[in-house]
């Protein structure tokens, strides 16, 4: 895996932090692998995963080229070791695919060493918590680092091993290679996506169990959508909304359209902020046959997603299916308010905007909001000013309203 003569700067500068996490871990040894796997612990675990496990991987990288290389009969001529980087020179009478095969060698190492990994965190149950978290989040690291961030490194810049992995000298060999790698990358996205960040969360969070028994549950009856909904609850309690998501969104692929599973997958992206998909998923909820309890609050959010997205025209049609008490929550009638004085219904905007002022308590941000929007201005300060000026939007939002 040759860099270019750049190298040694980087060399130099992961050394240190690879030293600087070493002293870290020494420091914490006892509380870093007793029976408590705090914030931390999880913090430490992922700087050796990145400092102190890829000078181990890339020196089996290079092993894996040089033990090929004498396989073959190739003499090798030099080898190289750099911590983070390496190299192994050969000479001598050597065919292009002896080469290609010394190229890939090395690079499987790579990925085998990472899956390996992997694999003994997520089945090593016995293991403690640190070292089970290390070795999942080391071996994604070095997977995404073998097929995704090496290849493209190596083919943008043209140096090193996937130059010749994918030569036209090697047309048929590439052409394999490349079917493999799709479809180990697709592999490694399916799985990350579907299991892979869930049990990486399960073991850093030391709820595998009960996530274990939600999933179970889910598993056994996939029709049955609170099971899934219980899941997907437990994961956006603590604060894991991708995981809450995809829990849903694999709850409707098994269940189908359930009007439950789509109200929760509505109130998710409300959450999110992800006005669109809140449409999209309230509206396929309404179109199957649910009890009035589930699609008064898919009209309520579809309304209030229309309404962040200030579209008037289509959110006063959803407000007007609600009926009480919902058509009385003060989210509602305060993105009521909003569109009815989008569209010119002063008046009736007023009287939203009045209820919600005489509703809610001194100070709450909602009624400051529509205190604002009567005075005929948004409030002024609507932006967190702990937050950085660049993150900050240009505009500002409707209303905080996470749906109802």
């Amino acid at each position: 895996m040759p860099f270019d003569p750049t190298s040694g700067v980087m060399d130099i500068i992961l050394g240190l932090a690879a030293l600087a996490t070493l002293g870290g871990l020494i420091r914490a040894w006892r509380t870093f692998w007793d029976d408590d796997f705090t914030v931390e612990d999880r913090r430490m675990a992922t700087q050796v995963a990145v400092f102190l496990v890829p000078p181990v991987v890339v020196l089996l990288h290079e092993l894996g080229h040089y033990f090929t290389a004498k396989a073959l009969d190739v003499r090798v001529t030099g080898f190289d070791y750099g911590l983070f980087h390496g190299s192994v020179t050969v000479a001598g009478p050597r065919t292009v695919e002896d080469m290609w095969l010394i190229a890939l060698s090395g690079n499987v190492v790579g990925a085998a060493v990472g899956l390996a990994m992997v694999a003994v965190g997520i089945a090593g149950g016995r293991l403690r918590r640190a070292l089970r978290y290390l070795l999942v989040a080391g071996g994604l690291l070095e997977l995404v680092f073998s097929i995704v961030v090496y290849p493209f490194l190596s083919l943008s810049a043209r140096f090193g091993d996937w130059v010749l992995l994918y030569s036209r000298r090697t047309e048929t060999l590439s052409w394999v290679l490349g079917t493999v790698h799709a479809a180990a990358l697709l592999a490694l996205f399916l799985w990350w996506r579907g299991r892979g960040k869930a049990a990486l969360f399960a073991i850093g969070s030391g709820a595998e169990e009960e996530i274990g028994a939600l999933r179970a549950a889910a598993d056994a009856a996939p029709a049955d959508p609170s099971g899934w909904l219980a899941l997907a609850d437990f994961y956006a309690r603590r604060g894991e909304l991708a995981l809450a998501r995809s829990t849903i969104e694999e709850g409707v692929a098994g269940a189908g359209d359930v009007p439950r599973l789509l109200l929760g997958l509505t109130r998710l992206s409300m959450f999110q902020g992800r006005w669109n998909d809140a449409v999209v998923a309230a509206r396929r909820g309404l179109e199957g046959e649910a009890t009035e309890d589930v699609r008064q609050p898919l009209w309520a959010n579809l309304a209030l997603a229309l309404t962040q997205m200030e579209r008037p025209d289509h959110a006063l049609p959803a407000y007007g299916h609600l009926i009480p008490p919902v058509v009385d929550d003060v989210r509602v009638r305060y993105g009521r308010g909003l569109m009815r004085m989008e569209s010119g219904d002063a008046e009736g905007g007023r009287e939203d905007l009045d209820a919600v002022v005489r509703t809610l308590p001194d100070g709450n941000l909602l009624r400051r909001w529509a205190e604002a929007r009567l005075d005929g201005h948004p409030l002024r300060e609507w932006e967190d000013t702990r937050v950085p000026a660049y993150r900050r939007s240009s505009t500002p939002p409707p209303a905080p309203l996470a749906g109802v």
